[in-house]
């Protein structure tokens, strides 16, 4: 019995018809320096929404992300099931729960998050009647802007430091048709109380109710790392933990599971496992979970 399924029988029974086979393998996986290796060129400045940004679809291929003009790979297959889950859950929220904010996090760091948050945006933004907006919430250690090959000069913590500085002037256009980026922005020392502050909550709150069809993915720190990701996920609908197969231990996911609220859990993704495909697993725990 692996990791997972212990874990999630312990948090409310995983039943055994939604189990779904483990994560990826060879050119499918997440490899620890993807991000490195991807960032050869100097990066493109792009600062605000005057301007579109043109996202390179063969940098996209060459770290095995998904593609609007993509083969049907495993990852790709993996990630529309995950999405289903998520829009069900948006569709369908809990009185006062903003459900189209989605936290994607981990226990520990380097288990796939930021590769997982990624694809799970650019799968929504393929859907006919949902736009996605990817929020790097990382913010001491951004890293979504590198993975695409920009260089970002403000973002989410701009504007919870100067009032004066209106979401839509950091937020970056793509020519992906419905998918819209926000950055983390300047790094600054006091990066959790800022996310807990009341500034904080007007802006998620703008931002779950400006558009009803789109959904706001969020790539979190690691939930054992940094203390921001704790105050994150308070203000989450849904959660989704990524699990690193056979690095993760069992004691650390019940760690960071007991971190958050298992009500919003929508589902723990098993990534960098054998078989084709990552592995889904979701149970009574999870958010809107049948």
């Amino acid at each position: 019995m692996s990791i997972i399924e212990r874990v999630g029988e312990l948090l409310g029974s995983v039943p055994q018809k939604d189990r779904k086979p483990s994560a990826p393998a060879g050119a499918d996986t997440l490899e620890p320096n993807w991000i490195e290796r991807a960032v050869k060129a100097r990066p493109a400045r792009i600062t605000s929404t005057t301007q579109t940004l043109r996202i390179d679809l063969d940098r996209l291929r060459r770290q095995s992300m998904i593609t609007p003009d993509g083969e049907r790979t495993p990852v790709a297959e993996s990630f529309r099931r995950i999405k289903r889950q998520i829009l069900t859950n948006a569709a369908n929220p809990r009185a006062g729960v903003p459900a189209n904010l989605v936290l994607v996090t981990s226990a520990l760091a380097k288990e796939g998050k930021t590769f997982c948050a990624i694809n799970l945006a650019l799968s929504i933004a393929l859907e006919m009647d949902h736009t996605v907006l990817l929020v790097d919430a990382d913010v001491a250690k951004p890293s979504v802007p590198q993975a695409l090959g920009l260089e970002a000069e403000k973002g989410l913590m701009d504007i919870l430091l100067d009032g004066r500085i209106d979401l839509a002037e950091v937020l970056w256009k793509t020519d992906i048709d419905k998918l819209t980026l926000l950055p983390a922005g300047a790094a600054h020392q006091h990066a959790t109380e800022l996310l807990a502050s009341d500034a904080m909550r007007v802006l998620l709150r703008e931002m779950a109710s400006r558009y009803r069809d789109r959904i706001i993915i969020f790539d979190s720190p690691p939930l054992l790392a940094a203390s921001e990701a704790g105050v994150l996920a308070s203000q989450m609908g849904q959660i989704v933990m990524v699990v690193e197969a056979g690095r993760t231990t069992e004691a650390a996911l019940k760690d960071a599971l007991g971190r958050v609220e298992s009500s919003k859990v929508a589902g723990l993704l098993l990534n960098k496992g054998e078989s084709p495909g990552l592995g889904y697993y979701y149970g009574d725990y999870g958010y809107g979970a049948k």
